[in-house]
């Protein structure tokens, strides 16, 4: 709880990674009629209690001299680009984004209740139907510039398909954009990068349609594509796992320690443990794989994970942002059983360590929610991505 005493001074308890208590320290802000106490918190800021100066609660960092019409987002963007709060909860990683002179409150305040995980993205999805088809996607490619560093064979795997101008693509799936790409790039990791909460990314079943026969990823030596060559690649290496059992799922050996890659997706694993399961560890962390799609089938992508749910692996650092919503599966989109759709929200808000209490804290910097209150008490690595955790912050479900 905190409000604003008598003598106008801010009392708190210091709990303002609240969103509930942000809002509430605005009562006597000065320029509520300029700028709604809900956008600055949602901003991340809470009042001082002096003059007009908010302070937010992740970075610390101030800011003043509020005036009619001011963005409280780009403004504390200003103030300090490096807030982990404005990274994790807007996606705003640089100093040059902008809200632009086409605002939409509503849309701004939507995003942020679902990177919080405070509501449910209810949206039909695929956003573009047309093209669910990987082979509809390949086929929008027919005038890309040769000079671009991707292939379109990987794009529209990754669900992209051309938009026609230049090296721009756009996913069938969340209707995220992408151009610019450069020498390195890898098409399912900056589709990741930037759209992290793309349902085709998260593995849920949108509708995606694979090529019949999928098309060989190149690599730079010896073909990956045969069972042969992959297992080759062990040759003269110490693996904790069989490398037969690694190269019928589609893994090769990289040459550094145990990390393996794909020679479909390109995803890559690492850090294994003797008794884990190569397939498993395929369908948990890429199940988006054309190659894991045709050699296991649906049922096997989307049935529940055993244990808690989590794989012991650190992601290579290309696919770190890459997250794997292994209890979705297609009876969630069945609009014709409400009962079975309101089950599988219900679980998706469990907590993914005790399978007890409700999701509700968010790891600071990775931005994850995968964990109650309680079982997060415990940790100091994100169980999702292994990334060292800075802060807790509690999210409240609406």
């Amino acid at each position: 709880m905190a409000y604003l005493g008598y003598n106008g001074e801010l009392e708190s308890d210091g709990d303002w990674s609240s969103m509930v208590n942000r809002v509430k320290s605005f009562e006597r802000f000065p320029h509520s009629d300029g700028v709604s106490a809900q956008r600055l918190a949602r901003a991340g800021f809470y009042f001082t209690g002096d003059g007009d100066r908010v302070r937010c609660f992740s970075c610390s960092a101030t800011v003043q001299d509020w005036h009619r019409g001011d963005a409280p987002l780009e403004r504390h963007q200003q103030a300090s680009p490096e807030c982990r709060f404005l990274s994790c909860a807007h996606g705003m990683r640089n100093s040059t984004s902008s809200l632009g002179p086409d605002y939409d409150e509503d849309a701004e305040s939507r995003a942020f209740l679902l990177r919080t995980g405070e509501v449910v993205d209810e949206s039909i999805y695929p956003i573009m139907p047309h093209m669910k088809s990987e082979e509809a996607r390949l086929s929008t490619f027919s005038s890309w510039p040769a000079n671009i560093p991707v292939r379109p064979e990987d794009l529209a795997e990754a669900g992209m398909f051309s938009i026609g101008t230049g090296d721009g693509v756009q996913c069938f799936c969340c209707g995220g954009s992408l151009n610019g790409w450069e020498e390195g790039d890898d098409a399912w990791a900056e589709h990741a990068k930037y759209y992290p909460n793309c349902f085709f990314i998260l593995g849920h079943n949108v509708g995606n349609v694979p090529m019949t026969t999928p098309r060989p990823r190149v690599t730079n030596s010896v073909s990956m594509e045969t069972f042969e060559g992959r297992l080759g690649s062990f040759s003269g290496r110490e693996h904790p796992i069989d490398p037969e059992r690694l190269a019928r799922a589609g893994f090769y050996s990289t040459g550094e320690q145990d990390r393996v890659m794909c020679f479909r997706c390109g995803g890559g694993l690492k850090e294994w443990a003797p008794d884990e399961d190569p397939w498993e560890e395929h369908a948990r962390q890429y199940p988006g794989c054309s190659f894991l799609l045709a050699e296991k089938g649906d049922e096997y992508i989307n049935r529940k994970p055993s244990q808690n749910g989590f794989s012991s692996h650190e992601r290579c650092s290309f696919n770190e942002t890459r997250m794997q919503d292994s209890e979705a599966s297609a009876e969630h989109f069945k609009a014709d059983d409400p009962l079975s759709k309101l089950e599988e929200l219900q679980r998706e808000k469990l907590c993914k360590v005790c399978m007890d209490g409700d999701i509700g804290i968010v790891f600071i910097p990775c931005g994850h929610l995968v964990t109650c209150q309680k079982c997060s008490e415990a940790l100091n690595k994100c169980p999702i991505c292994c990334a060292t955790i800075t802060q807790k912050v509690k999210t409240y479900n609406a």
